[in-house]
């Protein structure tokens, strides 16, 4: 579900190349809201803006737009809204990384994300860390650094988390009755 139906369509076009045979379904829509007549989801994946990191649109229904709190109680509805809608024993992944506040503090995303997961009812059952491509971290880092102290990031969060009892989904999914 994204607010901007033109990452929607981008998103299409992709997953043609992709997956043509069983290409993901999308909504163009708010998270936020309830979706009733939405199916229960097998597998859930996001990579939700890093609260105001990037801002995305001037939509004020935007996630990056957000004061932090107000953020945190939005990704709450829509961690809910993932758990009501996905199947039981049934996995979900969520892709974050930490961000700073305005005083150049970590806000603590990555465990605010676990914290938020957590109160919805579901279980941290992987925490991978993605390395990021170097690019041009170490250019901008220098003067970063050196004005600073700070050190830029060079990896993100992918956040796996578990609706369920974990043998039963990996058996569902590889089509094996559980032991």
């Amino acid at each position: 579900m994204d607010l901007s139906s033109q990452q929607i369509n981008a998103n299409k076009k992709q997953a043609k190349d992709i997956c043509p045979q069983k290409p993901p379904q999308w909504i163009c829509g708010d998270s936020r809201e309830e979706i009733p007549k939405a199916p229960k989801a097998d597998f859930i994946f996001s990579c939700p803006p890093y609260a105001d990191l990037e801002v995305y649109s001037d939509d004020p229904r935007d996630l990056s737009n957000m004061e932090y709190v107000d953020f945190l109680e939005s990704y709450k509805t829509i961690i809910s809204h993932c758990y009501s809608k996905l199947k039981e024993n049934r996995f979900a992944c969520f892709v974050v990384g930490d961000v700073r506040d305005k005083k150049g503090y970590y806000r603590g995303l990555v465990a605010d994300t676990i914290n938020v997961f957590r109160e919805c009812g579901f279980q941290l059952y992987n925490d991978i860390v993605f390395i990021t491509p170097v690019g041009s971290l170490s250019v901008r880092a220098g003067n970063f650094f050196n004005a600073t102290r700070k050190l830029g990031k060079q990896h993100q969060n992918i956040l796996v988390f578990i609706k369920g009892n974990p043998r039963k989904a990996t058996h569902d999914i590889i089509g094996q009755k559980e032991d």
